[in-house]
């Protein structure tokens, strides 16, 4: 019985991140038209010294196929305001480099700011008490 609560608990624990990341999402596409992925781009970008990203490297830590990533890059520089901006890399000019726009730096601060209020109402008490197979407090 003890292997079947387990299983429940991992199964419990992964339907509410899966509802937290839904919840998060629908609020940054209200408020800044961004999906999931894109908040995460821009963030990486946001944190990453001198505000620049090597695709190819985004892709790998986005976890998503370049195909992907290019369209998702395209629908973030191809706004009204453009979010990021691409730059041929000079020490490697088959990579490219995406920065941060000054419209991009505004929305990620933005972004940042809502994406840390509504992390800061999910209870990770519950969460870690699930894992542990514990009773919830």
């Amino acid at each position: 019985m003890e292997r079947q609560q387990k299983i429940d608990n991992w199964i419990e624990v992964t339907k509410y991140v899966h509802y937290i990341d839904m919840m998060i999402e629908k609020t940054l596409k209200e408020k800044y038209n961004l999906s999931l992925k894109e908040f995460y781009v821009l963030y990486e970008i946001f944190k990453a010294k001198g505000k620049k990203y090597k695709i190819n490297d985004l892709i790998k830590i986005i976890d998503l196929s370049q195909s992907a990533m290019s369209r998702l890059i395209v629908r973030i520089e191809k706004v009204e305001k453009p979010l990021v901006v691409r730059q041929e890399c000079t020490a490697d000019q088959r990579a490219m480099y995406i920065y941060l726009t000054d419209e991009g730096k505004r929305v990620i601060d933005l972004a940042l700011e809502t994406y840390n209020q509504l992390i800061n109402k999910v209870n990770l008490n519950a969460v870690r008490a699930l894992i542990a197979n514990e009773e919830v407090k």
